[in-house]
């Protein structure tokens, strides 16, 4: 990818014109022409432009070396993602737009349903989606009979629109397969699956304490290793909350307000 490609991708991403990506730094007239491969951009400039919308520059490098080996999922999941976490409405709205007119294979229909879920998940809207839409995220979630990846992951972030029965079975036969399937997608996808159905349990008061035990007991085995760092600080959260341990539950807590994940936090289920 080139520079003035990557710099396209990630105004869109921002959801900026061209004239504010450039800022001060260059005209809109110059920036344009740079997008459209027509002038160089001066790696002075680049590095303000960058840095103007808090990005790091070796970010933006390894962002566009990503894209030459990446798929159109993994693409576009990293770019929703960021969107999601930058509380870009604009970006996410332009996804779901540009998905809607391409070719509806299962890889684009699950990315649209990705997008959007996250699009009302940002709007504060779950509650009020349209059945058409809640039940495209469902048939999306449910349109193949194995589980992989691209199910998984949509459904990690859909328990919303499920009842709490649903869910409980549900989870339950994927602990089930998850003693079979040795696929490596299907181990990676399961801990977050778990632990946005014990925060999900939680809140809603989960009465089947057999799912809830099984969920942690599952979290609890996870390998002790650096990439799991995350999902083995939340597994003993949840542990805490379900054995009523809500002093070790607050300084799990007060740890992740120290390390700046006050947006998480307040999403969280707390005692």
């Amino acid at each position: 990818m080139k520079i003035a490609e990557g710099l396209k991708q990630i105004r869109k991403m921002l959801g900026l014109s061209q004239e504010k990506m450039s800022g001060d730094v260059l005209t809109k007239s110059y920036y344009s022409k740079i997008e459209r491969g027509e002038f160089e951009i001066k790696a002075c400039d680049l590095v303000v432009i960058l840095r103007l919308h808090d990005i790091k520059t070796s970010e933006f490098f390894s962002m566009m070396e990503k894209e030459m080996q990446q798929s159109k999922y993994d693409y576009y999941i990293d770019i929703l993602r960021e969107s999601y976490y930058r509380n870009n409405l604009i970006a996410i709205q332009k996804i779901v737009n540009d998905l809607k007119h391409e070719k509806q294979d299962r890889q684009t229909k699950n990315l649209l349903a990705h997008a959007i879920l996250l699009k009302n998940n940002l709007e504060g809207n779950i509650d009020k989606m349209p059945i058409s839409q809640k039940n495209f995220i469902k048939e999306s979630i449910f349109e193949v009979d194995n589980w992989d990846k691209y199910n998984l992951r949509l459904f990690s972030m859909a328990m919303s629109l499920f009842e709490i029965e649903e869910m409980n079975v549900i989870v339950q036969s994927i602990l089930d397969k998850s003693k079979q399937n040795k696929d490596a997608d299907f181990a990676r996808f399961i801990p977050a699956i778990l632990v946005n159905f014990l925060d999900y349990s939680f809140c809603l008061g989960n009465e089947n304490t057999k799912v809830i035990e099984r969920a942690i007991d599952q979290l609890k085995q996870v390998e002790t290793s650096p990439q799991n760092c995350f999902t083995l600080i939340m597994g003993k959260y949840y542990e805490s909350l379900w054995n009523k341990n809500y002093k070790n539950a607050h300084k799990i807590i007060n740890f992740l307000h120290q390390i700046g994940m006050d947006d998480f936090v307040a999403k969280m289920y707390k005692k």
